[in-house]
């Protein structure tokens, strides 16, 4: 009988999606061991309500939360990993185009996270490079670094990779896609969140306190922009 209530409790957390619950799942709580299958699982959840608006609100929400309060542990146990490819590696993924793994990696609290593995490898290396240029790679690890991405360009064909091997190589049409995702994942850090709005300059925004995520050109605003920014709005750990 308690084996059966066992596997119930199991089942039932496994479908009760959070923050915290992703957080046990990448072994990023207490003694908890990292879980691919159930981080997976759960991730998946997040993507099967029928509804397209309620999708993207419960999915931005849980990811949303699980930044504010774990990204640097994330950050963290992703460095710690010798792996090639990682739960933490995954999660980063998940988490790379939102405002938040931006606003980490402008912060101080940012960490030199650079990954080593094939496409999950190459899409989040990919996005670093547009949010942080190439500089950061030494012209020792980049010619390194090249010979390998074109053998594997060559053998895999997958985007991920080539989008990658051209950033590095200094393309200029992936260069300008580059720029534009960069603009995209920074526009919440400078450019007033309420809808229509658009004024930027970052020393005349006023940034949402509790999250720090999201600017407003004025107090009014802000105020009415607060019933769309709530659902993502989560006291940020760094």
């Amino acid at each position: 009988m308690s084996w059966v209530s066992d596997t119930q409790a199991s089942l039932q957390g496994l479908l009760n999606v959070t923050a915290d619950s992703l957080a046990e799942y990448c072994g990023l709580t207490g003694n908890q061991q990292e879980n691919s299958v159930f981080l997976e699982r759960q991730l998946g959840l997040l993507q099967r309500n029928p509804s397209q608006s309620v999708i993207n609100s419960f999915y931005l929400a849980s990811v949303s939360e699980f930044c504010a309060k774990y990204l640097p542990t994330l950050v963290d146990a992703y460095n710690a990993q010798d792996a090639a490819f990682s739960v933490p590696m995954r999660m980063l993924n998940v988490v790379a185009y939102l405002p938040y793994f931006t606003r980490f990696l402008l912060t101080t609290a940012k960490t030199s996270i650079y990954p080593t593995s094939l496409v999950e490898m190459c899409q989040f290396l990919s996005t670093l490079l547009a949010l942080e240029g190439p500089n950061p790679i030494s012209e020792e690890d980049k010619q390194a670094l090249l010979p390998k991405l074109r053998e594997w360009d060559r053998k895999y064909q997958r985007q991920q990779i080539t989008r990658c091997l051209k950033q590095l190589e200094g393309d200029p049409e992936t260069t300008l896609i580059a720029d534009g995702l960069k603009q995209h994942c920074e526009r919440s850090l400078n450019q007033c969140g309420f809808d229509g709005c658009g004024k930027s300059g970052t020393s005349k925004l006023l940034q949402c306190s509790r999250c720090k995520t999201a600017v407003y050109c004025d107090r009014d605003h802000q105020k009415k922009s607060w019933p769309f920014h709530k659902a993502t709005c989560f006291p940020a750990a760094f």
